[in-house]
């Protein structure tokens, strides 16, 4: 009896230091193919409430490799309030390719983390820069994205843009 008395109070002792994982308000995986045959490359995105970040990337034509950073308070407001927007909660679930493929293949996936439950978002053939010559994406989808773009600029000391690839609003730079 003394033993079983002495494991509960074990056990119940380690439930008040364990910590909790804490979620992350923003999961993105992309799966990125072309656009030289053969090219292929992955990035994930955690983007977590308190702002940090992990961006992971691998594949053969960038470097492989996991960087944490920290957005500043400015940033993490801004991705707050386009997380809980209206427009992108009403983004649907699945997006349909918006192109015919030929070279180039980008599987995009966002797992967003709401105060009122989680929203998934896949994105098929994913091309930002059709937005460029008439509307094929949501507006907040894209404004999300070029947030995004944006960080993993920031996170890999990569130029954020050239010009002639450049599919995000000027607002956003």
């Amino acid at each position: 009896m003394r033993f079983l008395f002495l494991a509960l109070t074990f056990f119940c002792g380690s439930l008040l230091f364990a910590k909790d994982t804490p979620k992350a308000m923003l999961v993105v995986h992309n799966d990125i193919k072309g656009p030289i045959i053969g090219n292929a490359h992955t990035e994930d995105f955690q983007i977590f409430a308190d702002g940090r970040v992990r961006y992971s990337e691998s594949g053969n034509d960038r470097k492989t490799g996991t960087v944490n950073i920290r957005l500043t308070p400015a940033q993490l407001h801004q991705l707050t309030a386009l997380l809980n927007s209206k427009e992108l909660r009403a983004v649907p679930a699945e997006i349909p390719s918006q192109i015919k493929v030929v070279d180039f293949d980008w599987e995009a996936q966002l797992k967003i983390q709401h105060a009122s439950g989680g929203q998934t978002i896949a994105i098929k053939d994913f091309y930002p820069l059709l937005n460029t010559q008439r509307p094929a994406y949501p507006k907040a989808l894209m404004e999300l994205e070029c947030f995004l773009r944006d960080v993993q600029a920031r996170a890999t000391k990569r130029p954020v843009r050239t010009e002639d690839e450049d599919w995000c609003p000027e607002k956003t730079h």
